[in-house]
C-alpha cells in the first residue's frame, strides 16, 4: 500500500465536529447535532431524502468510558435501523424487475401477519442472526481454535496474544473477502463519499463534489478505525487475564466487550482531535484497514453523501422532510396540500403520485400588494408591526424591496400565501421576528439565529466595539503577536466571530455548553469567512479549555438574569429564547463568580477580560474582580441607553 500522507488527514486547519455518518444501502446517512439524515439514490437515478429527529442522549453519553458502551450501543441500534430502512425504502420504489420473487415462507409471512410486518420481521432475524455469527466467528472461534495450543504453549500471555492476533487476521480476511462483492464495493464507496464530505465541511469549503473528492477517503474518527482499536485492545487486555477454561475465556471475552468498547470509544475521540506522533502511530492499523473498507466514490456518489450531510446542517426549527429532491434538498414533485388553505378551488383537486407537477386552479389569487396589507393590519399591535409584515414577506418570497414595488399588483406565487400566513401568526403569537426569519446583523455582519442561541444585540455591540478600541491598535500594529481570544457561552458566535472578522491575524476560540449553539456558531463563522481561525469546544465554562493555555483576550456575555425575574420577561424573551442562557441563578451572579475565580488562569500578564453584565450588575461584578486581587483598571462602560452594560478589567 502507497505511504499516507498523514497532513491529508490529521488536517491541523479542519475543526472536527460531532457530525458523523455511515453508508447505507444506495447512499449515506449522516447524524447532526438535532437530526438524522438519510440521502439515497434510487435504481431509476432519483434524490431521496429523509429527515428525522435524532434519538436523545442519556445523560450517561457525558461521563467517560461509560459514554463509550452506551454510544456503541445506540450507533449499532441505529446503524442497523438505519440500513433496515434503506432497503425498506429501495423496496418500496424499485422497478417491478429489479425486485426478487419472495419465497414460500416469506410469502405464508406476508399473508399471515401482512407486508410490513413480515418485511421487519425478517431484517430484524437478519440482525440478530448477523451479531450471533460476529460473536460466534470472531469472540467464541479463536479463543476455541487456541485452546488446542494449550498443549504446547505454556505462557498465558502468549496464547492471549495469539489469540488476539488470529481474531485481528480472520478480520481482516472476512473484510478482504467481502470486498470482492459488487453490493459490497459499491457500499464502500459510498463509505469513502461519507468521509471525503465530511473532511470538505471541518475545512470550511463549499459544498460541492469537486471540493470534496480532493481529500482522502480516510478520516480519523471512522468506525473502522474503532473497530480496530476494539481488537488492539481486547488484544492487550485478555493478555493479563490468564489461561482459564474454554468455557470461563468465552464468557469473559463476551461480558468484557463493554469495557473494551468504553476504552475503544475513548481512543477514537482522542485520536479524532489530536495529531501527535503517538496518535498516529495507534491510527495507523485503523487506516490501514480504512483503505479495505472505503472507495473512491464516482461524482454521482459524493453528491448523495453532500445532500446527507446539507440536510442535518440546518436549524433545529427546520421541518423535517421525507421525498424526492434536487441535489440542495428541495422538495421535487411533491404535492402541497397548504396551497388549499384558506383558498377554495371549483372541483376537489386530486394530487398525481406519478411524479407530475400538480395542476392547480387557484381563480382568486392574492396580490403581493394585498399580502403585504392583510400582514401589515395582523401585526399592527406590535410596535414596528409594518415594517416586520415587509421582512417576513421578502423572506418568504424572495422579493426585493424594490421589486415588491414593481410587482406589487401581481399575484403571489402559488402556495406562499400560506406559508406567509403561518409565519405572520407566529409574529403576532410572540415569536421573535429574528427567529422567524433565521436571521440577525450584529456589528455589520449576518448571524443566524434560532432557539437554541440568544439573539445577537445592541447591547452586546457596545463589547465588541470597546475591544476593538482598546486593544485594536495593539493586535493591528502587531505588538500584540498571534494574539488568542477565548469566548465563553459563545451561542450564536456573535462576540467571537465579529472580532475574528476584524482582526485577521486573531484566532479565535468558542465555547458552549449547548452542543446545538456551538453547531449554530461554526455555520455562522462560515457565512463571515473566518471558520478556519475559529476553534469550537464543547463544555460548561472552562472545563472545554484544556488546562494551560493562555488568551489575550476572555469575552462573555453569560446567563445573568435573575431567576425569579424570568417570568417577568415580554413573551418574545421568556417563552422562546432559551432558558439555559438567560438564567444567570439568584442573583444573577452565579457565572461571573466562576468567571472571577478561574479567569486569571487562562488570560496572559496584562491580558484582558470583557464580560457584558446587567444594567444594576456593574458594582458586584467589579467587586467579585477586586476581590481575587488580581486585576487593575477595572472599568465600566454604558449601553447606548446610558446604562451599565460592559465591565473590562486588565490582568496584573
Amino acid at each position: 500500500m502507497s505511504k499516507l500522507d498523514y497532513s491529508k488527514i490529521f488536517i491541523k486547519e479542519a475543526c472536527p465536529t460531532s457530525i458523523g455518518g455511515q453508508a447505507i444501502m444506495e447512499g449515506v446517512m449522516m447524524q447532526g447535532p438535532d437530526r438524522v439524515a438519510i440521502a439515497m439514490r434510487l435504481p431509476s437515478g432519483e434524490l431521496y431524502l429523509k429527515t428525522k429527529e435524532k434519538p436523545k442522549q442519556s445523560r450517561w453519553m457525558k461521563i467517560p468510558l461509560l459514554r463509550g458502551i452506551f454510544s456503541f450501543v445506540a450507533s449499532l441500534i441505529l446503524g442497523m435501523g438505519t440500513l433496515m430502512e434503506s432497503a425498506d425504502i429501495l423496496e418500496a420504489y424499485a422497478p417491478e424487475d429489479y425486485s426478487e420473487e419472495p419465497g414460500k415462507f416469506e410469502t405464508w409471512l406476508n399473508e399471515r401477519f401482512g407486508k410490513k410486518a413480515a418485511w421487519d420481521f425478517l431484517m430484524t432475524m437478519s440482525v440478530v442472526l448477523a451479531f450471533a455469527i460476529t460473536i460466534v466467528f470472531f469472540v467464541i472461534l479463536p479463543t476455541w481454535v487456541v485452546n488446542f495450543l494449550g498443549k504446547w504453549i505454556s505462557s498465558t500471555v502468549l496464547l492471549n496474544l495469539i489469540e488476539g492476533i488470529l481474531r485481528i487476521v480472520m478480520f481482516v480476511a472476512y473484510v478482504v473477502a467481502i470486498r470482492r462483492m459488487e453490493e459490497i464495493k459499491n457500499l464502500f464507496r459510498y463509505h469513502g463519499a461519507e468521509h471525503k464530505s465530511i473532511h470538505c465541511y471541518e475545512n470550511g469549503l463549499e459544498l460541492t463534489p469537486e471540493n470534496a473528492d480532493k481529500y482522502y477517503t480516510l478520516h480519523p474518527r471512522c468506525g473502522t478505525s474503532f473497530l480496530v482499536f476494539v481488537l488492539l485492545v481486547s488484544l492487550l487486555l485478555f493478555s493479563f487475564l490468564g489461561w482459564p477454561n474454554l468455557l470461563w475465556r468465552i464468557a469473559s471475552r463476551i461480558l468484557l466487550i463493554p469495557v473494551i468498547a468504553g476504552i475503544s470509544y475513548e481512543l477514537l475521540k482522542w485520536a479524532g482531535r489530536s495529531d501527535g506522533k503517538l496518535v498516529r502511530i495507534l491510527s495507523y492499523p485503523g487506516l490501514m484497514l480504512q483503505k479495505l473498507t472505503t472507495a473512491e466514490p464516482t461524482k454521482a456518489q459524493l453528491e448523495v453523501a453532500l445532500l446527507a450531510l446539507k440536510a442535518v446542517l440546518v436549524d433545529a426549527d427546520t421541518p423535517h422532510i421525507e421525498g424526492f429532491v434536487d441535489a440542495n434538498g428541495k422538495l421535487v414533485n411533491q404535492f402541497d396540500e397548504t396551497l388549499f388553505i384558506d383558498m377554495e378551488a371549483e372541483e376537489p383537486t386530486v394530487p398525481n403520485f406519478e411524479y407530475e407537477p400538480p395542476k392547480i386552479d387557484v381563480p382568486d389569487a392574492i396580490s403581493n400588494r394585498k399580502a403585504i396589507e392583510w400582514g401589515q393590519e395582523k401585526l399592527a399591535d406590535c410596535p414596528n408591526g409594518r415594517n416586520e409584515a415587509l421582512t417576513i414577506f421578502t423572506y418568504v418570497t424572495g422579493l426585493t424591496r424594490s421589486r415588491m414595488i414593481t410587482q406589487a399588483d401581481a399575484p403571489m406565487a402559488a402556495g406562499l400565501f400560506s406559508e406567509y400566513k403561518r409565519k405572520i401568526n407566529e409574529r403576532k403569537s410572540g415569536r421573535p421576528l429574528q427567529y422567524i426569519v433565521g436571521t440577525q446583523v450584529f456589528m455589520g455582519l449576518q448571524f443566524r439565529v434560532n432557539p437554541d442561541v440568544l439573539i445577537p444585540r445592541m447591547d452586546t455591540e457596545v463589547l465588541v466595539e470597546r475591544i476593538i478600541s482598546i486593544a485594536g491598535n495593539k493586535i493591528d500594529k502587531g505588538s500584540w503577536n498571534n494574539a488568542q481570544l477565548l469566548d465563553l457561552c459563545t451561542g450564536s458566535g456573535c462576540i467571537g466571530i465579529s472580532l475574528a472578522h476584524r482582526f485577521p491575524n486573531v484566532t479565535v476560540t468558542l465555547t458552549d455548553v449547548s452542543e446545538k449553539a456551538l453547531a449554530t456558531a461554526s455555520e455562522n463563522a462560515r457565512i463571515n469567512g473566518v471558520f478556519t481561525r475559529c476553534e469550537f469546544l464543547l463544555g460548561n465554562m472552562f472545563r472545554a479549555v484544556q488546562s494551560g493555555r493562555k488568551f489575550s483576550i476572555i469575552t462573555s456575555n453569560p446567563p445573568y438574569i435573575e431567576s425569579d425575574v424570568i417570568e417577568t420577561l415580554d413573551t418574545e424573551v421568556k417563552d422562546y429564547e432559551p432558558r439555559m442562557a438567560l438564567d444567570g441563578g439568584k442573583d444573577g451572579l452565579d457565572y461571573y463568580r466562576v468567571i472571577a475565580v478561574d479567569a486569571d488562569r487562562y488570560l496572559e500578564d496584562g491580558g484582558l477580560l470583557a464580560l457584558e453584565i446587567g444594567c444594576d450588575q456593574a458594582a458586584s461584578v467589579k467587586a467579585l474582580l477586586q476581590n481575587t486581587g488580581r486585576y487593575q483598571k477595572i472599568v465600566t462602560f454604558d449601553d447606548y441607553a446610558g446604562l451599565n452594560r460592559v465591565v473590562i478589567a486588565q490582568k496584573y
